[in-house]
């Protein structure tokens, strides 16, 4: 009797380490799920700030076509280059007439516009194009080759993040987001 009763006591020992450990492994899975959750939904919140960034771009740069329109004395929006992408940033001031925030399109010096190669100028452009309110989104306007119609050019207004490539989506990087937009000249 004596023998029995230590048999069952290790079996209850040995149900109790399985038990344990089914919970353990439970626990792991249960945990991946969350991680995925949570990278996912960061992954959406990016996104989702990049598109709004985005449209925003497309709006500002339709203004400063506007404005270019308007205005007789100097350039304010670049003219497309054919057979080439050619891609600017903005900067922002403000208006002391109004005092609303106006946008424009980067010059150097000698009051051309700074341009850059969309996939060669990656580094520079990454650091050079920041959004200011965000610190760690970039956003460029890049003009498509013409198409021939003299009213309208297309762009692309494309967001990344600083510190990933921006070729793929993993983890908390988030792959450049492009938005086309045409804009009226």
């Amino acid at each position: 009797m004596n023998k029995l009763k230590k048999k069952y006591e290790s079996l209850g020992f040995v149900e109790a380490l399985v038990a344990i450990m089914i919970v353990g492994v439970s626990s792991v899975v249960l945990m991946e799920i969350a991680v995925n959750t949570m990278q996912n939904t960061i992954q959406n919140e990016v996104i989702d700030t990049m598109t709004q960034y985005a449209v925003e771009g497309a709006e500002m740069a339709q203004q400063i076509s506007d404005r270019d329109l308007q205005s007789n004395d100097t350039q304010l929006f670049p003219e497309p280059i054919e057979g080439t992408t050619v891609c600017y940033r903005f900067v922002s001031e403000v208006d002391s007439e109004t005092n609303r925030l106006i946008f424009s399109f980067a010059k150097n010096t000698e009051n051309t516009f700074i341009q850059y190669s969309e996939n060669e100028q990656r580094n520079n452009y990454k650091e050079e194009a920041l959004i200011e309110e965000e610190g760690e989104l970039f956003r460029i306007f890049c003009l498509e080759p013409s198409s021939g119609e003299e009213n309208f050019v297309i762009g692309r207004v494309i967001i990344g993040q600083r510190y990933s490539d921006g070729s793929i989506t993993k983890g908390n990087a988030v792959k450049d987001y492009s938005y086309l937009t045409v804009i009226k000249r």
